[in-house]
């Protein structure tokens, strides 16, 4: 017969762990063989299951947990430890909605710390990370499922759970690296003039992200809420990027507003070498601010290449809509610069 107080032991811990114990670990503590150890840990599942319980005690891979039932989970959640730190929750979020995801493309939309990430959630049995080429390819495990309380680990079951307090975000594809970027749930159309496909789409969304200036028109076939996002400068771009996050009540901003910030540092220094400017339209002017380029009526002349203005500095403005957004705005910049550089020579 099993010792009772051995059994109140393996109880105890799965209580005090918050986390999955495995059953080598609650062995150790209660002085059980592996074998016993399941039998004393199927005992107690038996046990809270009898009593509906709230809590229940779960077998997740090579372990137990003890944990609130999925059905009451959402309703507590708020009193929960934040066991989990934000960063990891972000990366954690990002793999569970687009699995599989390549490592690779994971460190695109979160930077390098995702390794680190990777490393950690793998570690807590969050996610699985299998080689594939040169990368990994990253999905969630049945651990997931059981911490957050999901019915089933199956893809399209995560996803639609992870949705239900999510918004969902329409973009034109102009705007689809930076809804990539931010880790946002999307779906790309065109808003302006929209066919078939789109109409559907734009009755699937929650939220629109359009250019500014064009909202009357997409008022013509959507009435639901709109984010005009101005993306003319890096200093705009983090702006918009803010809103967006905060009207989706989902993204992550933080490693786009450090590389902004990283990018301006660098064009700003280049920019106190260079001559004054003129622009000829808003939109370079808006860049030239945003440069802290000097700004004169004696400048040279800066215009859009698709204005058809005599200028000396014609800055790019018809780059390809599937160009990176934040590459789009550099390229305008450094055009600024380039072609006002202080000539140089020797002696």
């Amino acid at each position: 017969m099993m010792d009772s107080s051995a059994k109140a032991v393996i109880e105890a811990a799965l209580f005090a762990a918050g986390r999955m114990l495995t059953s080598r670990e609650l062995a150790e503590i209660s002085g059980l063989s592996l074998q016993m150890v399941e039998q004393a840990a199927g005992d107690l599942a038996q046990e809270y299951a009898s009593r509906n319980a709230g809590i229940e005690i779960r077998s997740i891979g090579e372990g137990y947990s003890m944990q609130v039932r999925p059905l009451l989970a959402r309703r507590v959640l708020s009193f929960a430890p934040r066991e989990i730190e934000a960063p990891l929750i972000r990366t954690l979020a990002i793999i569970a909605y687009k699995q599989p995801i390549k490592q690779s493309e994971l460190v695109q939309v979160r930077g390098n710390k995702s390794y680190e990430h990777v490393r950690e959630l793998e570690k807590r049995g969050l996610i699985n990370a299998v080689k594939h080429s040169r990368t990994k390819l990253l999905t969630t495990t049945p651990g997931f499922a059981d911490y957050f309380g999901i019915a089933s680990s199956n893809p399209q079951t995560v996803r639609k759970a992870l949705l239900q307090n999510r918004k969902l975000v329409g973009v034109s594809p102009m705007y689809r690296s930076l809804a990539v970027r931010l880790g946002l749930d999307h779906l790309v159309l065109n808003p302006y003039n929209p066919g078939e496909e789109d109409l559907s789409r734009l009755q699937e969304i929650d939220l629109l992200v359009i250019a500014p200036g064009y909202l009357e028109r997409v008022r013509e076939n959507y009435s639901g809420d709109v984010i005009e996002a101005k993306v003319r400068t890096l200093s705009q771009l983090k702006e918009s990027a803010e809103l967006i996050a905060q009207a989706a009540g989902a993204g992550d901003v933080e490693p786009l507003a450090a590389e902004v910030d990283r990018l301006l540092k660098k064009l700003r220094k280049r920019a106190k070498r260079a001559g004054a400017i003129k622009p000829l339209t808003p939109m370079i002017e808006d860049i030239a601010r945003d440069l802290r380029l000097d700004v004169q009526e004696g400048g040279l002349r800066a215009a859009p290449s698709s204005a058809q203005m005599e200028a000396e500095i014609q800055v790019p403005v018809h780059q390809p809509y599937d160009m990176d957004i934040v590459r789009r705005i550099v390229e305008r910049c450094e055009k600024l610069l380039a072609d006002n550089a202080p000539a140089t020579g020797g002696h």
